[in-house]
């Protein structure tokens, strides 16, 4: 690993280590609710990763909805915040697994995913790594699979001094074209209170 990307974790653990994590709002979000639970998009049960996962709100919501599922972070304060949560839910057994890692370094245990999540995960990424990003869940991703968007901040945030570093639609194209196709898109998913500003739910089928 690079010492920007050691320098990069250690950021995050130390937000983590400190409880100053501001966006964090408690809950998982409702537009991931109704493309899942709302069946907007079929997104047949498989293995499913949550890069950047926190507090496990989104890696809970798949595996009590079937998927086997995988919540990735590079914090060890907040896997062991996301196990207890998750101790509190109601998960099936076997269905969730909280693991410490770096995305870019990160090797499935056995087999490839058939689904992953990314919300706000990718404003976290630098405007040079973007490519990284998409190459890594081409890498990670089986033929046929899905990589569920969904892209936020678009109201806020610096192009090029973050995190968080303010997003588009065209930036997820350029990361992901060679090796996933658009397969749905809503510009204007459903809100809810605090986080009501701009976000597009994007799925990406992989090649």
């Amino acid at each position: 690993m690079s010492t920007d990307r050691e320098q990069y974790n250690q950021f995050w653990e130390e937000k983590w280590d400190t409880n100053t994590i501001f966006w964090d709002f408690g809950k998982m979000q409702i537009a991931l609710k109704e493309l899942i639970g709302g069946n907007k998009f079929h997104i047949p049960k498989g293995n499913c990763i949550v890069p950047g996962c926190g507090h496990g709100y989104d890696a809970i919501y798949f595996a009590q909805q079937g998927y086997k599922t995988v919540g990735l972070d590079v914090s060890i304060s907040a896997k062991k915040a996301a196990e207890e949560l998750a101790a509190k839910s109601n998960v099936p057994s076997g269905n969730l697994e909280f693991v410490t890692a770096d995305f870019y370094t990160y090797e499935p245990p056995s087999s490839l995913f058939q689904v992953a999540y990314d919300y706000t995960f990718l404003s976290t990424v630098k405007p040079k790594d973007r490519e990284l990003w998409g190459q890594k869940y081409a890498d990670i991703i089986s033929p046929g699979g899905y990589l569920i968007t969904l892209i936020y901040p678009i109201d806020f945030g610096s192009s090029n001094d973050g995190p968080p570093f303010q997003l588009n639609i065209e930036m997820c194209h350029t990361a992901l074209d060679k090796n996933f196709t658009l397969e749905y898109e809503d510009r204007d998913p459903a809100k809810e209170p605090p986080r009501e500003t701009s976000c597009i739910m994007a799925v990406w089928k992989r090649k």
